[in-house]
């Protein structure tokens, strides 16, 4: 059987050479190629291809917006991920549940092969981006634990406000405690967290899965 693909990759000299690499194979149609996720979604809903190859680096509409969508739809067509985007775009996309993930560093022949597994009703994650997606886990439980040590309870809360976008002034409110008491919690979490200020504190928090 013939596996009907889209293809979708901001990248036009990328998307040149999948294309040619498909089309030359009885085993795959391609039925559209596109560089944004915008036209990516309108593929998907004039062709209803059995896969939709695309890297999560997409503009007018997120890789992540699209796989969203696509699951949020329940459309038949399966998502390949076939990427080089940040690790941490990784694992938003594997939260997603996506069947097949391959790195860019991967042959053609490579990601041939997901596809088919796919098709077949298999999941395909690439080994490489597994294990940098664990040891990314490993690290930011690790991270979390770190501070969680470093912050007292109070501290903690008062982080998570911060995070949360809260003003001293609410956040004094909400805990019931002085103005001038939650910016001495602050302080201490800015030195205890080598923080310079709030924006880096929220930074810090989110990098460290302790939002």
């Amino acid at each position: 059987m013939c596996i009907d693909l889209v293809l979708a990759d901001p990248y036009p000299m990328m998307l040149e050479g999948l294309a040619q690499a498909f089309e030359g194979s009885s085993e795959f149609s391609v039925k559209s190629c596109v560089t944004n996720g915008e036209d990516a979604l309108h593929a998907l809903k004039q062709h209803r291809p059995h896969i939709l190859v695309m890297d999560l680096s997409l503009s007018h509409r997120s890789g992540l917006a699209l796989l969203a969508e696509i699951r949020m739809q329940k459309w038949l067509t399966k998502p390949v991920v076939f990427t080089g985007a940040p690790i941490g775009e990784v694992m938003l996309a594997l939260d997603l549940d996506v069947q097949g993930l391959v790195s860019k560093e991967k042959t053609k022949d490579f990601l041939a092969r997901c596809i088919k597994f796919v098709h077949e009703g298999g999941k395909w994650l690439d080994h490489d981006l597994s294990d940098k997606t664990m040891t990314l886990l490993l690290e930011q439980k690790r991270k979390k634990a770190h501070s969680s040590h470093l912050l007292t309870p109070r501290e903690m809360t008062v982080a998570r406000m911060v995070t949360e976008g809260l003003p001293n002034k609410r956040i004094a409110s909400q805990l019931a405690i002085s103005e001038g008491t939650a910016k001495l919690h602050l302080h201490h979490i800015y030195q205890k967290l080598s923080c310079p200020g709030r924006m880096s504190l929220q930074r810090c928090m989110l990098e460290q899965g302790v939002s």
